[in-house]
């Protein structure tokens, strides 16, 4: 797979991330474009570094910056040019998948086409009733919404947190699939412990 020169990129200088008592990096330079797996033993700090990338947290020293073809991201728009799933960013669990899917229309902007919110959703077989809140969903359907809300929106970098959790074999599948389209088009970080099921195609590979 081909990644173009023109997809964003995340560089850090210097940078330095404490969670508690525990390092996560101290004095770190590196970037990630394209698509990139980010490794690491249980407790690494993984979804701490992805909560940095996605810009909930800030670095304790050093600097990151979000850079695209048009320019660095500015602090104030970086959350809304990151697409993220991952298990502490949940929909409100009283909502239908209509009213999901308007929420979230209410911030960001779908794909096109095969991509878009209801594509995606149609394509991964997520089959809920119109009026079933979020809250009484199974896991599967629940990690299905979030995926295809992730991947189908229109933004800078799309960061997953673990995201072939609560799948069954067939999700996967579908997963696969649309994480290797949408990988090539879009700098796509997975934190993952599994890259051969979770990560993009040819990834970069950063381990903490």
């Amino acid at each position: 797979m081909t990644t173009s020169p023109n997809l964003a990129t995340f560089l850090a200088e210097g940078l330095s991330l404490r969670r508690g008592t525990k390092v996560v990096w101290d004095n770190a330079t590196w970037s990630l474009q394209g698509p990139c797996a980010l490794v690491g033993a249980n407790g690494s700090g993984k979804s701490s570094t992805l909560a940095l990338l996605a810009g909930q947290v800030a670095p304790d020293a050093g600097n990151l910056s979000l850079k695209t073809d048009v320019g660095a991201v500015e602090a104030e728009r970086w959350m809304t040019s990151v697409s993220l799933a991952a298990p502490w960013m949940a929909l409100p669990k009283h909502l239908t998948l209509q009213e999901a899917l308007t929420f979230h229309g209410t911030f960001r902007t779908s794909r096109k086409g095969a991509l878009g919110w209801q594509a995606l959703l149609d394509a991964s077989g997520l089959r809920v009733g119109a009026s079933v809140p979020l809250g009484q969903w199974s896991s599967g359907q629940q990690q299905r919404l979030t995926l295809a809300l992730a991947l189908g929106t229109q933004t800078t970098a799309i960061l997953l947190d673990e995201p072939a959790s609560n799948l069954d074999s067939d999700g996967i599948l579908w997963y696969q699939r649309v994480l290797t389209e949408v990988s090539g088009q879009t700098t796509t970080i997975v934190a993952t412990n599994d890259i051969e099921k979770e990560a993009p195609k040819g990834p970069s590979i950063l381990e903490i």
